[in-house]
């Protein structure tokens, strides 16, 4: 049931299996998975802690705990866990990725590359391994790393969704903004559960648009002081603003174009979103009303019309984007923990998770 990510089902079946064997720390170790599945994160420490009380020689409840902690945000702890988890099993790879996780996540990427490195070496060819490398070399700024990581990860499991979803966030830091909605598409199409890949589809489409709003009302600026610069009519100047948005228009139509056509369904579905329709009336209509008071007074009253119109575009602007950061947290500033280890500021897209949200067995039952 764990596996079919049947987590309620399966953690029924686990609360009646503690309460008649409450000293076996292996079905602890179950229900804490099963509580992380169903993101009921605090139970999950709780049942972690009691495995860990039971097996005292086990690292599978420290992991799990570790895990658990990162979601409730207690970076510290979580790193103490994990820590716990390695010293207890330091041959496990999956320990050092459980601290290179929570070192991740707890702003210390030093650490983290170090234990990175570690789990390598242990394991060079295990997926989750390298996974876990080109989080962490994104981290660190290092893209060309983090690239080869996450491909390598796919080159030994073709349909790791986080290593799909990693390689959009670096298609992103380099620009480019197409190349990143395909990866975050294949992500989503891998698994379809898992909602961060698609949120992050949204999110990138957001920026897009809060981009689009920033270079217009930018252009829209500088094309406020034509007339009491060159006292240019104001047909002309008409013309140059329409031709300024229809510009800006086609070139967001170009980038739509070059998307899948799935990807163009979630673009359209985005931006007929109250928020984002909105925001983008504001942008327009403040600019259209700036150029009106500009282009429609007379040139005697233009030096004091000027400024008004200038305060209006940056008024504009910013509740344009204002309106778009709000909520947009959700679409992608939630916390990446469960599986990557990494925080995210809003408005970035989340870090890219395992395909299963929950803590692998352990390598092999020592006694």
């Amino acid at each position: 049931m764990l596996d079919l990510g049947r987590y309620d089902e399966a953690s029924t079946l686990l609360a009646r299996l503690v309460s008649t064997e409450p000293d076996s720390g292996r079905a602890w170790c179950l229900f804490a998975r099963a509580h992380l599945g169903a993101d009921r994160y605090a139970e999950a420490v709780e049942a972690a802690n009691r495995a860990a009380a039971i097996e005292t020689g086990e690292e599978w409840p420290h992991r799990l705990a570790s895990n658990a902690l990162m979601h409730l945000g207690n970076h510290a702890e979580a790193l103490r866990a994990a820590a716990e988890s390695r010293r207890l099993a330091p041959s496990y790879w999956q320990t050092h990725v459980c601290v290179a996780q929570a070192a991740l996540a707890a702003g210390q990427p030093a650490l983290a590359a170090s234990a990175a490195a570690e789990a390598r070496s242990l394991a060079p060819n295990e997926p989750d391994v390298h996974f876990l490398s080109g989080k962490v070399a994104l981290a660190r700024g290092d893209l060309a790393s983090a690239r080869g990581h996450q491909e390598r990860a796919l080159a030994l499991d073709p349909v790791h969704s986080g290593a799909m979803n990693e390689l959009g966030r670096i298609r992103l830091r380099r620009h480019d903004t197409a190349g990143a909605i395909r990866h975050f598409i294949s992500a989503a199409r891998t698994t379809p559960g898992e909602h961060i890949y698609s949120r992050n589809i949204d999110v990138v489409i957001i920026r897009s648009v809060s981009r689009l709003i920033y270079i217009f009302v930018l252009i829209a600026m500088i094309m406020l002081w034509i007339p009491a610069v060159a006292h240019v009519d104001r047909l002309p100047l008409a013309l140059g603003f329409a031709g300024v948005a229809l510009a800006i228009m086609a070139s967001f139509v170009f980038m739509v174009w070059r998307l899948p056509r799935e990807a163009r369904h979630l673009v359209r579905r985005t931006l007929l979103t109250r928020r984002v329709s909105t925001a983008l009336l504001i942008a327009v209509g403040g600019v259209a009303i700036a150029f009106s008071a500009v282009a429609f007074v007379p040139a005697a009253e233009l030096p004091q019309t000027l400024p008004v119109a200038i305060i209006i575009t940056i008024a504009a602007r910013i509740t344009a984007t204002a309106r778009l950061r709000s909520g947009g947290g959700a679409g992608a500033g939630g916390s990446g923990a469960g599986g990557t280890g990494g925080r995210n500021q809003p408005g970035s897209p989340a870090g890219g998770r395992r395909t299963s949200p929950t803590q692998p067995l352990p390598p092999t039952r020592r006694r």
